[in-house]
């Protein structure tokens, strides 16, 4: 993936989701498995991760949280799901 697109994209997630201003993304390609041909373009799939802070008795609970995008090969956001 172009580094350009990829800080795009990390700053897009960053807009919207602000508690994962810290997280360094992992990037990984998908195969499309529709796609017959050889000028099928690939998607990406971009992978944030970080902890929420849960309110509790004790006041230290931690809960793990992602949002995963997926980001074709020209930059253009597909899909963003994100954990609760």
């Amino acid at each position: 993936m172009d580094p350009k697109i990829l800080k795009t994209v990390v700053a897009q997630v960053h807009r919207r989701f602000p508690e994962f201003a810290g997280s360094k993304p992992k990037v990984r390609q998908q195969s499309i498995p529709q796609a017959r041909s050889a000028s099928a373009t690939p998607t990406y799939l971009v992978t944030f991760h970080s902890t929420a802070s849960v309110a509790g008795s004790d006041g230290n609970r931690t809960m793990p949280r992602w949002v995963r995008v997926v980001v074709s090969e020209k930059g253009k956001i597909i899909k963003i799901t994100t954990s609760r």
